[in-house]
């Protein structure tokens, strides 16, 4: 007896918790996931959404402006703005078509200067209806908007996650219905509601000889099929250089410098680092950057006068294969990409320049062809392609390259495919414009969406034949000359350096993002 009771009495809490959104509740998002509980009669549902906070059936019917029908006792539906108040209710419907109305609930959706229409938008430059259900991550102003250019989601405000403070690089979507950003040079994993799932640990596993463990994580992160996390990390160390470093270095270098027993000079490296996370935290494997390029060529990269020439050589993106267990990692400052076999870590290619190659047991495969590049990735048919951002070539724009790889070790690498990319102004291309960020990704049909990265931040879809399929430009609303500039719709309580990277998701990974679950569920 007294169960039945405790059952009777639990069972209202039990249907209250299926409902969402919560009562009161205030989202950072205008599609949503209503759910209900579910009625074993019932042969089919109704979302009916109302603007406004409806207190009366009346009030709510007058102001009905959504209905939206699902054979489920949930369904995703997209309310039409930001800052304002809604009320809901769920319909059943019985075989005959009667309907059985739900009790009334009240959410609203919250307003942020990233969304707000007067300060930045996405502009469309060509429309395609052909991408209308797909979504673009724009991470200067940490949102994600239609391909119509209307915002549907913000990076909300948390607790030690301020947006008056926040700096998002790599915004892109998880196997797990999930979200990854590098935030404020920490390594993230968030859920669709902002809320902070996984964490990178600050430890010194992942860093050596730096004062500030909060400067752990950069450029990159991903999480895996296997459920692990794979992220870039900072390794300093003092390097025992071959060579006197030249006048130019030394000033730049300042506290970086140091001279041992000798007349040695040391210099401080940040080498790049990655890293593989379990759930928990803990260290799974590491590649170390300073252990592989202490024996490399850099030590043979001289002036012409015999001064060592070398500050850093800012690794900046990496993608791991996990078919192929490959990994690839850019290193921008020496125009360069490795290839690293997992999980030995051997370095097994080198696609850019070599300095000596006569003192070097890497493969020169590539020379030139690149610079400053800031994204590398392998194609469905196994090809090399990056964001070339091309800052040697100081009046041309970034490339897209595409490139074979060779078939036998005395080859080298060929170029299959280049493209140009476009400017829409007069504005002319300089590394000023496109000296940091950018990507491309390799879309399931074989076109590319590729981000300009930079102040020009521009997003565009591209097919082999170099047509342009879809494209359009952050911006932002400028006060001081009341126009719109590009700058990568950066905002003044931003700190990121306009639109670093973009990535793009279907529907249908976007409702499994809505509903926090796992991709092919």
């Amino acid at each position: 007896m007294l169960r039945t009771i405790l059952i009777l009495l639990l069972l209202p809490l039990t249907l209250f918790a299926q409902v969402t959104p919560n009562d009161g509740s205030a989202l950072n998002y205008r599609i949503i996931g209503f759910s209900f509980p579910a009625k074993e009669q019932a042969a089919g549902y109704e979302v009916e959404i109302a603007q406004g906070s409806c207190t009366t059936d009346a009030a709510f019917k007058k102001n009905i402006t959504i209905t939206a029908t699902s054979d489920k006792n949930r369904v995703v539906a997209e309310v039409p703005a930001f800052g304002r108040e809604y009320t809901w209710r769920a319909v059943y419907l019985d075989k005959k078509s009667k309907k059985t109305m739900g009790g009334l609930h009240h959410f609203s959706t919250l307003m942020s200067p990233d969304v707000n229409p007067d300060s930045v938008r996405l502009r469309m430059l060509q429309a395609n209806p052909k991408y209308d259900s797909d979504y673009v991550f724009v991470d200067g102003n940490a949102v994600l908007y239609d391909m119509k250019g209307q915002p549907v989601w913000f990076f909300p405000k948390r607790p030690g996650l301020s947006p008056e403070a926040i700096h998002l690089r790599d915004t892109k979507l998880t196997p797990f219905g999930t979200i990854t950003s590098i935030i404020n040079e920490r390594a993230y994993e968030f859920n669709y509601n902002g809320d902070v799932t996984w964490k990178a640990p600050g430890d010194d596993k992942v860093i050596k000889d730096n004062t500030s463990s909060e400067n752990a994580y950069h450029h990159e992160l991903t999480r895996l099929s296997n459920g692990h996390y794979m992220v870039m990390g900072f390794e300093a160390d003092w390097w025992q250089l071959p060579a006197p470093v030249d006048t130019a270095t030394v000033m730049s270098l300042g506290d970086k410098l140091k001279r041992g027993p000798g007349n040695t000079e040391f210099q401080k490296m940040f080498f790049g680092t990655v890293v593989e996370y379990d759930a928990q935290g803990k260290t799974v494997w590491k590649w170390s950057g300073g252990d592989y390029f202490k024996t490399s060529d850099l030590a043979t990269r001289m002036t012409p006068n015999g001064l060592f020439n070398l500050n850093d050589t800012h690794a900046n993106a990496f993608y791991f294969d996990e078919k192929t267990k490959t990994l690839l990692i850019s290193f921008r400052d020496i125009n360069r990409v490795i290839k690293v076999a997992y999980p030995s870590g051997k370095v097994e290619e080198v696609y850019g320049k070599l300095y000596s190659a006569a003192n070097s047991k890497d493969k020169h495969l590539i020379n030139g062809m690149f610079c400053g590049q800031h994204s590398c990735r392998l194609s469905a048919g196994g090809e090399l392609y990056l964001f070339n951002n091309n800052i040697c070539n100081r009046r041309s724009a970034p490339t897209i390259l595409v490139l074979k790889a060779p078939q036998s070790g005395n080859d080298t690498m060929t170029k299959v495919w280049e493209y140009e990319c476009p400017m829409d102004d007069q504005t002319a291309p300089s590394p000023v414009l496109f000296g940091f960020g950018g990507n491309v990704i390799e879309l399931p049909d074989s076109t590319l969406f590729i981000c300009m990265g930079g102040t020009y931040g521009k997003l565009l879809i591209v097919n082999r034949d170099k047509q342009v399929l879809w494209s359009a430009q952050p911006e932002k609303w400028d006060v001081l000359t009341a126009k719109w500039s590009k700058q990568g719709a950066v905002l003044e309580n931003r700190t990121s350096e306009g639109n670093y990277r973009s990535s793009i998701l279907t529907r249908d990974e976007l409702e499994h993002l809505v509903w926090g679950e796992p991709l092919g569920k």
